[in-house]
C-alpha cells in the first residue's frame, strides 16, 4: 500500500514536470535557467502550504532537467547560438554577451565555440554591433552635424556602458572634427 506522503510527492513531481514543459513551450532555456525556474516553483508551492521544502526536491529537479535534455527540449548549445544571434542583432557587445551567458550557466568553452576564438572576428562583430547601437540610439554620425561635437563624450559613454572598448566606440561613432580630440580629464 502506497502511503499518502508518497502519493503527494508523486503528484508534486508530475506537476513540476508539467511546469517545466509549459515553460519550455514558451521559452528557449539553458539547463541552469530551467533548474532555477523549477527551484522557484518548488519553493513557492511549499511556501504556500507553510511546509519546509523536502531535501529530495533537488533530486527531482535534476531528474526533470536530465529528462528534458534527453528529450531535446533543453540544449545549451542551441540556446547559446540563439541568444548570441539575438544579442548581436540588438547591438550588444561581446563583454555583455559573455556575462549574460555566464549567468545562464553556459560554460566558457561553449561561449568560445559560438562567439569564435579569433580576436579579429570578435572585434569585427563588436564593431558591427556597436554601429547597430549607434544607429539605433541615433548618436554619433546620426546626430545633427552641429550637435556631434557637443555630444561626443556622452555618445562614447553610451557605448562604454554597453560594454564596448574605447577603440571600437571611437570607430563606431565615426569621424570627429579636425581639431577635436578624444582626451578626457579626470
Amino acid at each position: 500500500m502506497v502511503s499518502m506522503e508518497k502519493m503527494r510527492q508523486n503528484a508534486v513531481r508530475q506537476r513540476l514536470k508539467k511546469n517545466a514543459l509549459s515553460y519550455l513551450e514558451r521559452y528557449e532555456s539553458s539547463e541552469e535557467i530551467l533548474r532555477a525556474f523549477l527551484k522557484r516553483k518548488i519553493e513557492s508551492a511549499f511556501k504556500k502550504e507553510n511546509e519546509p521544502v523536502p531535501p529530495e526536491t533537488t533530486l527531482w529537479i535534476e531528474m526533470i532537467v536530465s529528462e528534458m535534455k534527453q528529450s531535446g527540449y533543453v540544449d545549451d548549445e542551441r540556446f547559446t547560438a540563439m541568444k548570441v544571434r539575438q544579442w548581436r542583432s540588438a547591438g550588444k557587445s561581446e563583454r555583455y554577451i559573455r556575462f549574460k551567458l555566464s549567468c545562464a550557466g553556459i560554460e566558457q568553452h561553449m561561449q568560445d565555440a559560438v562567439l569564435g576564438n579569433g580576436k579579429d572576428d570578435c572585434a569585427n562583430e563588436d564593431l558591427k554591433a556597436a554601429k547597430r547601437l549607434v544607429e539605433k540610439r541615433k548618436i554619433g554620425c546620426f546626430r545633427l552635424p552641429q550637435d556631434r561635437k557637443l555630444y561626443r563624450k556622452k555618445d562614447l559613454a553610451v557605448l562604454a556602458r554597453a560594454g564596448f572598448s574605447y577603440p571600437i566606440a571611437v570607430q563606431a561613432l565615426g569621424e570627429r572634427d579636425g581639431d577635436e580630440k578624444d582626451v578626457f580629464e579626470f
